[in-house]
């Protein structure tokens, strides 16, 4: 989220079902009300408990999300969050989710991906299908073998910490 904050001052947020999509949630609260939240469908609280736990805080917060819908064609934001699918994509992505993809490469705004672009195979950094492309990607406690590999998706790379000890 503090990356997405100096990147400009409204945010859409593209958000899977999953555990990437969960961490999209949480930067839409730390975001505030300028951050529109689209997110492809519901996640299953057993299989994600975190990402559907971070639904339950946004929705008891009174912040609308937008289930089910892809986000609207040309909606005027300054930064477009990718936090579809994360480093556990192993298929390549076709139907809702490959238009997903498509539509966040092609809307206006500046782009930022979470953990890695969407699309992406974590430790080869092959295309998966369809990827997105970020201008700046921010990842967790270490870059990805994957990030090193991909060109021309992950745009600058930030690595942020979560709490861990540098060395563990």
């Amino acid at each position: 989220a503090s990356v997405a904050a100096t990147m400009g001052e409204q945010w859409v947020v593209y958000c899977g079902p999953g555990n990437n999509g969960g961490d999209g949630l949480a930067m839409a609260r730390h975001l505030g009300r300028l951050a529109r939240v689209f997110l492809m469908s519901e996640p299953d609280p057993q299989r994600y408990p975190d990402a559907a736990l971070q639904l339950q805080i946004l929705r008891r917060a009174g912040h609308p999300v937008a289930v089910g819908g892809m986000p609207p064609d040309g909606l005027a934001t300054d930064v477009i969050i990718d936090a579809m699918f994360g480093t556990g994509l192993s298929r390549p992505l076709v139907g809702k989710a490959a238009a997903w993809i498509a539509q966040f490469n092609q809307s206006p705004g500046r782009k930022l991906c979470i953990d890695i672009p969407s699309g992406l195979d974590g430790d080869t950094g092959a295309e998966l299908g369809v990827a997105c492309c970020a201008d700046t990607t921010v990842t967790f406690v270490a870059p990805k073998h994957g990030l090193l590999k991909a060109s021309g998706h992950v745009g600058v790379l930030v690595v942020a910490g979560i709490g861990l000890p540098e060395k563990f």
